[in-house]
């Protein structure tokens, strides 16, 4: 059964629409529902992802082996196969929550039609609708105000004006613009293809990958490798062809040299990565809507949080009245009357009109909603004169001082105790939206909030992990105070009142408690810790908070936030678990420092293969291996390896450096894996030796093992025992693909003899030896 419509819409609108004139409308195609899609279509994302540099490099690569070699050497097809596969079911995957998730997400609208109110679907309107909007809705379509009582919007994701807009009756409110203050019954005006919202969308709805450093790095390495690809391989492609009688040796011993500089798996492994934390949040109840919000997680130094809400439940109930000069059914008189105005409504109102205490609905005759920027709401009642409702702190400059004393005491009392407390007065008239000239303070209301079970504990976790915690409010900052000093915030005895503060950028960095906070000044002050260098995360849950989840770089709508806010944060709690956040911090922190040592792993891969082209072009001799014989090597040191590094434990914060801490290790790394492996290979090949040029590669291919093993056991340290389970496990079966005669035939390994053997193991033991001593001197200097 549908509301009936209360008696200040009726008196404002007609009827609405009947259902006739909608039908006709909808006949018409005259309805609010737009097809959205993605820019980027399936034939676009498939071409993206299987015409890549890398793939056609790759592909021609296989050609070769195909044409010239052993189809066993074109292993390394898989990992190409394997990337653009993920890739291309990733991109689809966000196309489509692309395409279901509109700039436009309202979950329901309220319509009036045959003189009633309906709930309905956005997609449901029709032009001409007379639809009813309050603060916290997004418009659904581009409307005309037929009545307005103190109506705001936000207009700032349409126009990018950042201060709400007043509009008045006639005035237009566009779809997509957010209600942050007061009421409104509005025609539609354009629905559809027509709105604004949909001609906006059609521009700004396009495809585009979420950055992180992680990828950044990623992605500078692999143009970085992209330009050497050419002239390394040209150097190959001839020194190969050169030093071979035959020319298909030498285009598949040029081959596995080109597809070692190719760290594909890389980029493979660290989207895994990603999808697999994802996965592991949203069994936890956390929706990650952009995936480099895990990672982002895991780098904040600061978290910004609302008391209300967060901190808080948000649920408000009536503790107390407390009358100054006046009985207290007078005071609950003016309460009631005021609590039970439907222009009045909000969260507190709420609490109010839910009291069990009763009184006589009183008529008002003028009113002035209430406003964040003024703090106060004010209605008159005809002979029984006007009351307000708002901040103490506001509403008392129009007291008289005598009459301020004791009501100072008592709110001093109760910001101690961590209340929320309102004030009641009464003056002749109203006066506009400026306070009265003398104001007659009625008493006091005292609110309580509920404080979130688990909010203490978090508090601890990211006070032990080095991440101040900012209290943001507009609330009394002596209540927001009391609340943080009871969660055992570090730094919450110190509070300042932010109307005092003109130069955020002069607040001192031990400040961690902010009251009396305006929407823009949360913005305002994300915005001065980034330029402090700091990472920072925002939580919020109402409208207001919209501006500073967005400056934030990582934002975070709880439960209880509106769609409209959840829409724009990158992490959604469902459940509202402020505990959550722990859990998400150290699933990023795994991930990153996973994905450092994985990485560490891939492009020491790059550098020793770089370096092996340039001395077997120097030294005019066969490439090492064959494609086969890297595809095992690579197994075995970094594939298996990498995969289960990635679901290794970290703790340690993710700091910003990722690339250059990569290169630290990869250089050296990979010098040491070539020079080794070089040496040698040279070793075997020589008349010390004199090994054939299969065994010669067979002990090339177990020098490059084991230096690989050596730069795992590196990265892997301090050693655990599955970590050197897994090193014994990858060693072990390496060793049996060499000495068990179908593998070792299978992936073309002979061992030489024992004689031929000594001289080029003796060159790799010192090599290990000595790559062992530099890393512990490296290790001692860090």
């Amino acid at each position: 059964m549908t509301p009936a419509l209360d008696r200040s819409s009726q008196s404002l609108v007609s009827g609405g629409l009947t259902n006739e004139q909608v039908q006709e409308r909808r006949d018409r195609g005259l309805v609010n529902d737009v097809e959205q899609r993605s820019s980027r279509t399936t034939r676009d994302i498939l071409h993206a992802n299987v015409f890549t540099r890398f793939n056609a490099i790759v592909t021609s690569l296989l050609v070769v082996i195909f044409v010239f070699g052993d189809p066993i050497d074109a292993m390394f097809g898989f990992v190409m196969i394997c990337n653009s596969t993920i890739g291309v079911v990733q991109e689809i995957r966000a196309k489509r929550s692309l395409e279901s998730v509109q700039l436009l997400i309202v979950p329901e609208v309220h319509v009036v039609r045959e003189g009633e109110i309906e709930i309905v679907a956005p997609d449901e309107l029709v032009l001409d609708d007379v639809i009813k909007i309050g603060a916290g809705d997004q418009v659904p379509v581009d409307a005309l105000v037929l009545s307005s009582v103190g109506l705001e919007v936000d207009e700032s994701a349409l126009t990018g004006e950042s201060e709400p807009v007043p509009k008045d009756v006639s005035d237009t409110v566009l779809s997509g613009s957010l209600v942050v203050e007061g009421s409104a019954v509005a025609r539609a005006i354009r629905v559809g293809r027509d709105s604004w919202v949909s001609r906006l969308t059609r521009e700004a709805q396009s495809f585009a990958l979420t950055q992180s450093e992680l990828r950044v790095g990623i992605d500078r390495l692999l143009t970085v490798v992209g330009w050497l690809l050419v002239p390394l391989a040209t150097i190959l492609v001839f020194s190969q062809v050169r030093s071979n009688a035959e020319l298909a040796d030498g285009l598949v011993s040029a081959v596995a040299g080109i597809v070692a500089l190719v760290p594909q798996g890389l980029v493979l492994l660290v989207s895994m990565a990603f999808a697999v934390a994802v996965i592991r949040l949203a069994k936890q109840g956390v929706v990650v809507q952009e995936l480099a919000a895990v990672e982002g997680l895991a780098r904040i130094d600061v978290l910004c949080v609302d008391k209300t809400g967060t901190l808080t439940t948000g649920h408000l109930e009536l503790e107390d009245l407390i009358a100054f000069g006046v009985d207290r059914s007078e005071l609950e008189q003016a309460v009631f009357a005021l609590s039970h105005l439907d222009a009045a409504r909000n969260a507190t109102v709420d609490a109010l009109r839910d009291a069990a205490f009763a009184g006589e609905e009183w008529e008002s005759t003028a009113l002035v909603p209430f406003s964040s920027v003024r703090k106060w709401a004010a209605a008159e009642f005809g002979r029984s004169g006007a009351f307000y409702l708002g901040a103490p702190e506001i509403l008392l400059e129009a007291a008289v001082s005598a009459e301020r004393k004791p009501i100072e005491q008592s709110l001093a009392e109760l910001a101690a105790r961590s209340r929320r407390v309102l004030l009641v007065g009464r003056a002749a008239h109203l006066n506009g939206e400026m306070l009265p000239e003398s104001l007659e303070p009625l008493g006091l209301v005292v609110l309580k909030e509920e404080l979130r079970p688990d909010a203490a504990n978090t508090m601890e976790y990211f006070a032990r992990q080095g991440v101040q915690v900012i209290v943001i409010s507009g609330d009394n900052p002596r209540t927001v105070g009391a609340v943080a000093k009871e969660l055992g915030i570090p730094g919450a005895g110190k509070t300042v009142d932010l109307r005092n503060v003109d130069d955020l950028d002069a607040i001192a960095p031990d400040l961690v408690v902010f009251g009396r906070v305006l929407p823009e000044q949360k913005r305002d002050l994300v915005r001065t810790f980034q330029r402090q260098g700091r990472v920072v995360a925002m939580t919020g849950d109402g409208v207001n908070d919209i501006p500073a989840l967005k400056a934030a770089d990582i934002g975070i709508a709880m439960d209880t936030a509106t769609v409209a806010t959840k829409s724009i944060a990158q992490l959604v709690l469902l459940d509202g678990r402020f505990d959550r956040l722990p859990g998400v911090v150290q699933e990023g922190r795994r991930v990153v420092a996973n994905m450092e040592r994985v990485s560490a792993l891939f492009i020491t891969k790059t550098i020793y293969a770089a370096l092996l082209i340039l001395a077997v072009g120097a030294a005019g001799l066969p490439f090492p291996f064959l494609p086969r014989h890297l595809s095992l090597i690579a197994t075995f040191t970094i594939g298996v390896p990498a995969f289960i590094l990635s679901f290794r434990w970290a703790e340690a914060p993710a700091k910003p450096g990722y690339l250059r801490r990569v290169l630290v290790i990869a250089v050296p790394s990979g010098v040491f894996a070539a020079t080794a492996t070089f040496v040698t290979y040279w070793v075997a090949r020589s008349d010390w030796s004199d090994a054939s040029l299969s065994e010669s590669r067979t002990l090339a291919t177990i020098a490059l093992t084991a230096a690989g093993l050596a730069v795992l056991h590196r990265l892997m340290r301090p050693l655990s025992a599955a970590d050197a389970s897994l090193l014994f496990a990858m060693a072990l079966l390496f060793g049996m693909n060499v000495v068990v005669e179908p593998l070792s035939a299978f992936y073309a390994l002979r061992l030489p003899d024992v004689q031929t053997l000594s001289a080029p193991l003796l060159v790799l033991g010192v090599s290990l030896f000595v790559y062992e001593l530099t890393t512990r001197w490296q290790s001692a200097q860090s």
